[in-house]
């Protein structure tokens, strides 16, 4: 039996098939790098407003950031009674935020999951401000992770194997299309995707040598992006378009206009023998 795509999912089913991944022993091994590289991050950046878009709510990767406004954007699911930040429920190609109000966003394999990643992703240039700062997540194609999606089967799980494993110099592309010039990235995880803790044991010493030396073979990158200011390039006018203020624009310059006319008055009986006397 073929398994459902996980593009062709609801917002609450796809939410729910995350978490349930989150949850396990693999997912858990995500988050939890994911947070020790998004805490790295944070720390260096600065804003008043920080959004994540996309995990688990009641787990956010915004939790250490210091900003006084931190907002999480989840697909729906169950949103516990106490969290880290406001929980909000949205689509990420569709987020209730207005133009240019975030300072730092953080995106965590929204575009891995999403049906629509080019709306994502202009979602998330347009809530951010001039000079903001993307730190977008993604399962990296060119690791063992990516090696073990390619032997998936319909059998196995939705999530991660029959997500979207995007290049990260695809996602850089995307970026500077958006006016997001991308600044650094980060990779983690470079253990192999098994369960079991027997095997990865034998592969511990060769693990925490690529981890050292951050090699980009990592499961997962972290990708970090500055949203520079917009350039309006003026366009050439159309030639009805000249005339369209002739009394603004015809104006005589100051050396052609013509100077005052003097003219003579002549003065009363009385002024004009004043005048004689002198």
């Amino acid at each position: 039996m073929a398994v459902q795509s996980v593009f062709r999912l609801g917002v609450h089913d796809k939410q729910r098939a995350w978490d349930r991944w989150i949850g396990g022993r693999l997912g858990h091994r995500i988050q939890v790098e994911e947070r020790r590289l998004a805490r790295r991050e944070l720390r260096r950046l600065f804003g008043q407003v920080v959004l994540q878009v996309g995990g688990t709510a009641g787990f956010p990767l915004i939790a250490d950031s210091l900003a006084p406004v931190r907002l999480h954007v989840v697909f729906g699911g169950e949103v516990p009674k106490t969290s880290h930040c406001p929980v909000i429920l949205a689509e990420d190609n569709l987020l209730p935020f207005p133009t240019d109000s975030v300072d730092i966003l953080v995106l965590q394999h929204s575009l891995d999951i999403s049906a629509h990643p080019h709306q994502v992703l202009r979602e998330a240039e347009r809530v951010l401000r001039p000079g903001g700062r993307l730190l977008l997540f993604g399962f990296n194609p060119a690791s063992s992770w990516g090696l073990r999606k390619l032997i998936s089967t319909p059998l196995d799980s939705l999530l991660p194997w029959h997500a979207r494993f995007m290049r990260r110099s695809q996602i850089e592309d995307w970026c500077r299309l958006l006016n997001l010039v991308p600044e650094l990235s980060r990779h983690a995880v470079y253990s192999l995707p098994l369960a079991k803790t027997g095997m990865r044991k034998l592969f511990k010493r060769i693990e925490h040598s690529m981890a050292r030396k951050e090699w980009p073979v990592g499961a997962v990158y972290c990708l970090r992006a500055k949203k520079e200011r917009n350039a309006y390039i003026q366009g050439k006018p159309s030639p009805l378009g000249r005339f369209a203020n002739v009394g603004q624009t015809l104006k005589p310059a100051v050396g052609m206009r013509r100077k005052p006319i003097l003219r003579v008055v002549q003065k009363p009986d009385d002024a004009s023998s004043d005048w004689r006397s002198v």
